[in-house]
């Protein structure tokens, strides 16, 4: 007895995933060419261009857009117009229903990229991938097989011809010939179909910079020397260029797997001299000696100035007694200090400027006054700003969908107002970007720095060195110089954020007088600038306005 099924219908189950292609008329096309030479070979961008038209013709398709059209290497799938071609699709709401190319290897070169990316815009787009000569149809699995064994082949193509030119540069390497760009201080030439490397005008003065460091002239003074003559020089890249053999026309490459050889081009400097600096270079005192940045005894190397000439304060250990220093950089400045008599110091500085306990809530109503004063221009400035974004962008993709898809507007009209539509984007977001940036929950914001600052000294104690580096540069961007005479330091620049909090801590009529010049000076800023502290406060985020511009509950007098 046959049993009757239909009472079961309700529990029947559909497949978890299912392909639902598009069914439409409608085409795009990507085109493009590796190099500038392909232009003129059988796949260039007009032999392209006349497949694709000869194709819509023979099967009644509609091209609604065309991509590509340029010189763009297929290596990754970060090209513009391929991109923009993506984005396209994207936006077209599923009335796309293929991407057509000339060949495979002209949508994507990268193997299994490209095979996940032409199953991602069938799956989720319902668009396939055509090429014109190689037809497969890739709604069945023997086609996406096909097609994806087309990619591998594309890629391992690729891969082959980077072999090749890889093995042709090695062998150029190696009989002495620079293919790639050459260092600073050497131009390329080309005379009779001929590369050459040819000293210019900057190479003339690294000449110069060789001999004087070859007299024993210091890096320093080379720089300054170098920067009279009108070249720009920092000691990290004059380091670099002494290091370089190149300069003395011997070629030292990765391609050429640890070994030299004799290049070909003419050399800057003679091979003496070379080693000459580089000697110099090795005898230097802390040649080869690794630098530790951090040293936990040491937090406020490099933080911490001479207030005679200015230069960092470096650290070391006196051996003999177990007891770190800080001492100057210039010689015969004799400027040293007791680590622990300097973080004593350092200790009672952080003390004199934190916020007393008591007057946290007062302190916490005037900074939340004072970043609505200069920030409520800004906020509303923005909201009418990306509010006029969003209009542009609704009409940009209505231009479009007009003249792509539905066809409704001729292509006069659409560059008309396409290119309107551009510049009124650019000009907007031109003008978002210079906007303040904003702090989402200021409130929550000014809580945090204020409970910090009540704790400076215990919070620096307690801190490892990362911390305590970073609170002390959160608190004084630019350092703080250290005065030998009076013992004490001197503190040029602060935080504004605990500047005002400084001032604010007492309520004497000299705290009053710094706190409205500290405020008009830096609403001025504002105006100029936007809001914006040197260094961010802990937690803080910068990203979009409240949601309403109007002050918060706190009311002024």
């Amino acid at each position: 007895m046959k049993t009757e099924l239909s009472p079961f219908s309700s529990f029947a189950k559909m497949p978890r995933k299912t392909t639902s292609y598009v069914e439409t008329n409608f085409v795009i096309t990507y085109s493009r060419v590796s190099t500038k030479e392909q232009h003129d070979k059988n796949l260039s961008l007009e032999t392209q261009t006349k497949a694709f038209e000869e194709h819509a013709r023979r099967t009644g398709k509609t091209i609604v857009a065309s991509f590509g059209g340029t010189y763009e290497s297929a290596k990754t799938d970060g090209r513009k117009e391929f991109q923009r071609m993506l984005t396209f699709i994207k936006k077209s709401h599923r009335k796309i229903s293929q991407i057509w190319v000339y060949m495979t290897d002209r949508f994507s070169r990268t193997g299994g990229g490209a095979i996940k990316l032409a199953e991602e815009l069938r799956e989720k787009y319902g668009v396939t991938i055509y090429a014109i000569c190689q037809p497969t149809d890739t709604r069945d699995e023997s086609g996406i097989f096909n097609q994806n064994l087309q990619f591998l082949f594309s890629h391992y193509d690729n891969r082959l011809r980077r072999k090749r030119v890889i093995d042709g540069m090695k062998a150029k390497f190696e009989r002495g010939e620079w293919v790639v760009m050459p260092p600073q201080g050497y131009d390329i030439v080309w005379k009779n179909s001929e590369r050459k490397i040819v000293i210019n005008a900057e190479g003339r003065k690294i000449r110069k910079a060789f001999q004087w460091k070859a007299e024993g002239m210091k890096n320093e003074e080379i720089i300054e020397r170098l920067q009279a003559l009108g070249m720009p020089m920092y000691k990290q890249q004059l380091t670099k260029i002494f290091k370089r053999p190149f300069y003395c026309g011997i070629l030292a490459h990765g391609l050429l797997e640890g070994k030299v050889v004799e290049g070909k081009h003419e050399p800057l400097v003679s091979k003496e001299i070379f080693l000459r600096v580089n000697n110099i270079h090795q005898q230097s005192p802390n040649y080869g000696v690794p630098h530790k940045k951090e040293q936990d005894e040491l937090p406020l190397k490099i933080f911490v100035k001479c207030g005679d000439c200015g230069q960092p304060f470096t650290g070391y250990l006196m051996k003999a007694r177990g007891l770190y220093y800080y001492k100057c950089r210039t010689n015969g400045c004799k400027c040293n200090k007791s680590a622990k008599q300097l973080h004593g110091l350092f200790s009672q500085q952080l003390e004199s400027i934190a916020a007393k306990e008591e007057a946290k809530q007062a302190i916490q109503y005037e900074l939340e006054n004072f970043y609505y004063d200069v920030s409520k221009d800004s906020f509303e400035t923005q909201t009418t700003l990306k509010a006029r974004l969003t209009e542009i962008t609704h009409k940009l993709d209505t231009l479009q969908e007009c003249f792509f898809i539905e066809k409704t507007m001729d292509r006069e009209t659409f560059e008309k107002f396409n290119a309107r539509y551009q510049k009124e984007k650019a000009e907007t977001e031109e003008q978002l970007g210079e906007c303040s940036v904003t702090i989402s929950n200021i409130e929550d914001c000014i809580r945090e720095a204020v409970d910090l600052a009540t704790k400076l000294n215990t919070v620096w104690a307690s801190s490892g060195i990362k911390q305590k580096e970073a609170l002390q540069k959160l608190i004084f961007p630019q350092g703080i110089a250290y005065d030998r005479k009076n013992g004490a330091f001197r503190t040029e620049e602060m935080n504004f954020i605990f500047a005002l909090i400084e001032a604010n801590s007492g309520d004497s009529e000299g705290n009053k007088k710094r706190t409205n010049a500290l405020v008009e000076r830096l609403s001025l800023s504002a105006e100029r600038e936007g809001f914006e502290p040197s260094v961010r406060l802990p937690a803080q985020r910068f990203s979009r306005p409240p949601q309403s511009t109007a002050l918060p509950p706190l009311q002024r007098d």
